[in-house]
């Protein structure tokens, strides 16, 4: 039995309101990875800065790990804006 005019609305209806809801659910997807690389960045940033103050107190100790704790802190952040960004880019 062919379909009327109204039926097909309908669908088209529910078709637009699934793909409105799929569209914000791979936002706040987005936008929840973006803020635990957000939290992961506080946390590394801390403790680059505790290898610092470590570093302050003996410097013959070296750098090494402050580079690496900076490196992962910068990385992270760039992580962590990237995912904004495409958190706001989803369409």
């Amino acid at each position: 039995m062919p379909r009327t005019g109204f039926e097909r609305l309908e669908l088209s209806q529910l078709g637009s309101l699934l793909h409105y809801w799929f569209l914000n659910v791979k936002r706040l997807f987005h936008l929840l990875i973006a803020l635990a690389f957000m939290l992961l960045t506080a946390m590394v940033a801390t403790q680059t800065l505790s290898e610092w103050l470590a570093y302050r107190k003996t410097p013959e100790v070296g750098l090494l790990y402050f580079d690496l704790y900076g490196g992962l802190t910068v990385l992270l952040a760039i992580l962590c804006l990237y995912s904004f960004v495409k958190a706001r880019s989803v369409r």
